[in-house]
C-alpha cells in the first residue's frame, strides 16, 4: 500500500446501543447505529484503498465507482431522514425538535460536496490523481460526519420515544420505510454495499430481508459490480478484514462495564 506523501486516518465505528431487537423502541437506535457504522466503514475503506490503486487502470475506475456508491448511499440515508423520519418524529416530539439533526447535515455539506466533486472529476479524467488530496478530502468529511452520526443517536433513544409514540405508530412508520426502500433500492448495488460494510458480529440480521432476496443479492447479482465490492471493509458475509478490525465497535453496556 502506498502511504508516502499522504496520511491515512481511519475512524472508529460507533458503539452499539444495548437493547432488545424485538422491542421497536430499542430497535430505532440500534438500527440507526448499524446504518451509521456502514457509512463510516464506507469512508474508512475509501481512505484505505486509495493507497492501493493506480490511475489509468481498470482497478482505479472500479475504486472510483465504489466511492461514488458510498457517497450516494449517504445522500439517500439523509434524504430518508429529512423526508420521512424527522417529520414523523416531530409530529409527536414537537416542531423543530429534529432541527439539530438537520443542522448536523448542514455542517458537513461543504466537505461532502467537495469530495463528491473530486470523485466526479476523477471519474471524468478532469483532474489528476493525488492520494494526499483525496485522503484529506475523505478525512475532512468523515471527522465532521462521525460527530454528527454519534450525536443523532441520542435523539431517538427508547426512553424518549416511549413517552410520545405507541408501538402501532412506530409500526406504521416502519411500513412506510419498507415501501420507500423497495422503491429506491437497487438489488444490484445497495444491498451489496450493506454486506461489505456490515457488522457480522452485532448485526448479522441486517439487512432484514427475505432469504431469497439475500441470496439473489449475494450470489446471482454480486458479479454485476463485483469489481466494486472488493473495496469494502468486509467480505460478502460481513466478516471484517483484519486491517479494519481495530475500528470495529463494542456494545455500549460493555464499555460501561469496562469504565466501572
Amino acid at each position: 500500500m502506498t502511504t508516502s506523501g499522504s496520511e491515512l486516518k481511519l475512524f472508529h465505528c460507533l458503539p452499539i446501543p444495548a437493547g432488545n431487537l424485538d422491542d421497536l423502541y430499542d430497535f430505532q437506535a440500534i438500527r440507526m447505529v448499524i446504518v451509521h457504522n456502514i457509512i463510516l466503514r464506507g469512508f474508512n475503506s475509501m481512505a484505505y484503498y486509495s493507497g492501493d490503486v493506480e490511475p489509468q487502470t481498470t482497478r482505479f475506475e472500479s475504486f472510483l465507482g465504489y466511492c461514488n456508491e458510498v457517497i450516494q448511499f449517504l445522500h439517500e440515508h439523509h434524504s430518508m431522514e429529512e423526508d420521512m423520519y424527522f417529520p414523523f418524529l416531530e409530529n409527536k416530539l414537537g416542531a423543530g425538535t429534529m432541527a439539530g439533526n438537520i443542522d448536523g447535515h448542514e455542517r458537513f455539506r461543504v466537505p461532502l460536496e467537495s469530495l463528491e466533486d473530486l470523485v466526479g472529476k476523477l471519474r471524468a479524467g478532469q483532474t489528476p490523481w493525488d492520494i494526499g488530496s483525496f485522503r484529506a478530502a475523505v478525512s475532512d468529511l468523515t471527522s465532521l460526519l462521525r460527530e454528527h452520526l454519534a450525536e443523532e443517536i441520542d435523539t431517538i433513544r427508547a426512553s424518549r420515544l416511549k413517552d410520545h409514540f405507541t408501538v402501532a405508530e412506530i409500526q406504521g412508520f416502519e411500513s412506510g420505510l419498507e415501501d420507500r426502500i423497495k422503491t429506491k433500492s437497487s438489488l444490484a448495488k445497495d444491498l451489496q454495499l450493506l454486506y461489505i460494510n456490515g457488522d457480522g458480529v452485532h448485526a448479522a440480521w441486517f439487512p432484514k430481508i427475505p432469504l431469497p432476496i439475500a441470496l439473489l443479492a449475494k450470489y446471482f447479482l454480486w458479479p454485476v459490480h463485483s469489481d466494486w465490492w472488493k473495496f469494502g471493509c468486509c467480505d460478502r458475509n460481513m466478516v471484517v478484514k483484519s486491517q479494519f478490525a481495530p475500528y470495529e465497535p463494542r456494545r455500549e453496556d460493555e464499555l460501561t462495564t469496562v469504565a466501572t
